[in-house]
């Protein structure tokens, strides 16, 4: 169950990792790539990150 947990923190991290950097990104003055993507790209990661969270959530409630 350990190794669950980490795999799972370790997914946290690189979705919460992502969705900064492609804030970031979005916050520059860049014309490539369009900022509909980033937003879109940064949605993503922000949810998985939720997602990933909820899953740590219950399976520490659960156990």
């Amino acid at each position: 169950m350990s190794v669950f947990m980490i795999v799972l923190s370790c997914m946290t991290l690189a979705f919460a990792s992502g969705a900064v950097y492609y804030i970031r990104l979005l916050g520059q003055a860049a014309s490539y790539p369009p900022k509909r993507v980033l937003r879109q790209k940064a949605l993503v990661c922000s949810t998985g990150t939720a997602l990933t969270l909820c899953l740590i959530f219950f399976t520490k409630l659960l156990v």
